[in-house]
């Protein structure tokens, strides 16, 4: 066994943990779960108290793009909009869920968001700008994973959708007046050094994109507490 190594940035990047769950509070309950993706292809692995290691989840073909825990299950979704369930017994796996949805070319992310108990999958669509990728558009779908049919929203009732890669959240605009109702907040998902002007709100109802403050300064979602 060879000894310690020093690793480059590009090494190291590709060995870091790009999300990480809980199915439940760990003060409230001791029977948790812990998910995340890691690795160069978002391998998703989880632990639970006791555990002397993380399990890796058998069963994706390539790579994950989001993870999320929606009504009692985990749910991880690849580059083309297939969704799985993560079944744990007899042996952990992913299994396919719902109807095929179809994919866009030019849809260059996807995220997995809970949205009031309703389980949506937002497609960021992106053209180009000097060769780096620029994002103009979004599509909200509503798989039903039960029914195996797919709604597409055209508004979201007033509320305001942020989207991140390490989480997704969604708050009322009418509790927060300075969010655009029906908006889309984003921010960068390109490393080039034009990353930082990719950023800004999608407004769903007209279809057209406006900036957030100056290309200086590089948006970070806060969850807000309501207590």
């Amino acid at each position: 066994m060879g000894g310690p190594r020093d690793y480059t940035f590009e090494e190291m990047q590709a060995r870091i943990v790009t999300k990480a769950i809980l199915s439940h509070d760990p003060k409230e309950r001791s029977d948790f779960t812990a998910m995340i993706m890691f690795g160069e292809m978002n391998t998703p692995a989880f632990w639970r108290p006791g555990d002397l290691c993380w399990t890796v989840v058998d069963g994706q073909d390539g790579s994950s793009y989001d993870i999320i825990y929606f009504k009692e299950n985990f749910y991880v979704l690849s580059p083309v909009n297939v969704i799985y369930v993560v079944d744990f017994e007899p042996e952990p796996k992913l299994r396919v869920v719902g109807p095929q949805i179809e994919l866009y070319s030019d849809a260059l992310e996807q995220y997995l968001i809970d949205f009031d108990g309703n389980l949506l999958l937002i497609e960021r669509f992106c053209g180009l700008d000097e060769g780096n990728p620029i994002t103009n558009g979004f599509d909200v779908i509503e798989p039903n994973l039960e029914e195996n049919i797919l709604y597409e929203w055209y508004d979201i009732d007033g509320y305001a959708l942020f989207m991140g890669r390490n989480s997704s959240i969604f708050v009322n605009a009418r509790h927060f007046p300075t969010c655009k109702k029906n908006g889309i907040y984003f921010t960068h998902i390109t490393k080039s050094k034009f990353a930082c002007h990719d950023f800004g709100v999608y407004d769903m109802t007209d279809k057209k994109i406006s900036k957030l403050y100056s290309f200086e300064v590089l948006p970070v979602w806060l969850t807000p507490n309501t207590w």
